[in-house]
């Protein structure tokens, strides 16, 4: 079919007729690349079309009701050279449009594109959130490099370790924003380029030998069993916060006097050995929570409430401290128990598998493959030195912390 080609005015656009169906095209006599499409709906709009290397390159200018012949002539001259310096229009629009997408937005399509563990997804909303509320209906292009100075400025004056928490989940959610072309650049790298990350300070505050009766005779006086296990599980065991509290009764073996913690944090299963000490304890819980999926399982407070893992048990810390003196933290159990592993003599190796810390990087260590009945024996040593320590006040060697 021929072209059909009018000399555009404001007259002759106004009244092209409108096609019974589909579409009709006419291109401008003046302008030839100009075309008009006009849809049986009563739509006119105009468009800039150019052939090259055998392909139709079709830009649109904007709708006849708003545009004027003479802007859309104007602005395909425009159109024309950058199509002629290589610049792809479309995607250029493509790439505006997708830079439009709010913040927040974007997290969720990072997220869904993840296979992430729900309490990351759940950590990553909260600290995304935390530092950038009133960011997440913003449209991530515009978010500059002089926005992220002011703003890691800010948090940093409430914690360096929230500024830098905080500004590693918005540095997660532009790479990807940057990765699926919603972006050309990540505007968190000022803070690599002028040095402004905040140095992680290690902790390596531990539960004192000298301490340890007084904070365990706390910890066994509790009257909230749960909190009472939780801490001596992660003391005896090692286990990482998160591990410990959401361990399901499935995963409890009481007849083989074993634990499996599956899918950890570094996405391998993790089985000890329950220490001698510890299981009475255990067997205690079960007959408390056993109906439930969860060893620490939350009361639903309400009717329509799912039976959940408990949260951190932060009034009985204040309780145990308050007792005897000895201020900590749910890791410092772990640190302590790692503390201990290195004064009884463990070697590194066994160290690390006790606490399942990767070593596949370390070449002898992934030749090393730990059988459970060793292990079985590293956590009762481990076990031995604490009940020593919690049975007498005599002997006391003082810990060096081990990082």
């Amino acid at each position: 079919m021929a072209k059909k080609i009018i000399n555009f005015t404001q007259a002759r656009i106004r009244d092209l007729p409108l096609p019974d169906k589909g579409r009709d095209e006419y291109y401008d006599k003046e302008k030839p690349k100009l075309m008009c499409r006009v849809s049986s709906s009563g739509h006119k709009a105009f468009y800039v079309v150019k052939w090259a290397n055998g392909k139709t390159q079709r830009v649109t200018i904007g709708s006849a009701d708003e545009v004027t012949v003479h802007y859309a002539r104007k602005q395909t001259d425009t159109i024309l050279t950058s199509l002629s310096s290589g610049i792809d229009l479309t995607a250029q629009k493509k790439k505006e449009q997708l830079g439009k997408t709010p913040l927040g937005n974007v997290l969720e399509l990072y997220l869904a594109d993840r296979q992430l563990k729900p309490l990351t997804i759940k950590d990553y909303r909260y600290k995304l959130k935390l530092g950038f509320g009133d960011w997440l209906k913003k449209p991530i292009n515009s978010i500059s490099e002089s926005m992220v100075l002011a703003r890691h400025k800010k948090i940093s004056k409430t914690g360096k370790t929230t500024a830098n928490t905080t500004m590693r989940v918005l540095r997660l959610t532009l790479n990807y924003a940057n990765a699926v072309g919603m972006i050309d650049n990540n505007p968190t790298k000022i803070l690599s380029k002028a040095r402004l990350w905040h140095k992680n300070e290690r902790r390596d505050r531990v539960i004192p030998s000298d301490k340890l009766k007084e904070w365990h005779d706390a910890v066994t006086a509790l009257n909230n069993e749960k909190a009472k296990v939780y801490f001596l599980m992660i003391l005896y065991m090692g286990l990482r916060s998160k591990e410990a509290l959401t361990l399901e009764w499935e995963h409890i073996n009481l007849k083989h006097k074993n634990i499996t913690v599956y899918d950890t944090k570094n996405g391998t299963d993790h089985k000890l050995a329950i220490p001698t000490p510890l299981l009475p304890y255990i067997k205690n819980l079960y007959s408390i929570t056993g109906e439930s999926k969860w060893a620490f399982s939350q009361k639903p407070k309400g009717k329509n409430e799912h039976d959940k893992p408990m949260v951190v048990p932060t009034k009985p810390i204040k309780s145990i401290t308050k007792a005897c003196g000895v201020e900590f933290s749910s890791h410092d159990c772990r640190r302590t128990f790692a503390t201990i592993a290195e004064a009884v003599n463990l070697p590194l190796t066994m160290i690390k598998r006790l606490m399942n810390h990767v070593t596949t990087n370390d070449v002898t260590g992934g030749y090393i493959v730990t059988e459970e009945e060793t292990l079985k024996e590293a956590i009762n040593k481990i076990a031995a030195y604490i009940q020593a320590k919690v049975s007498t006040k005599s002997n006391v060697i003082q810990l060096r912390a081990k990082k």
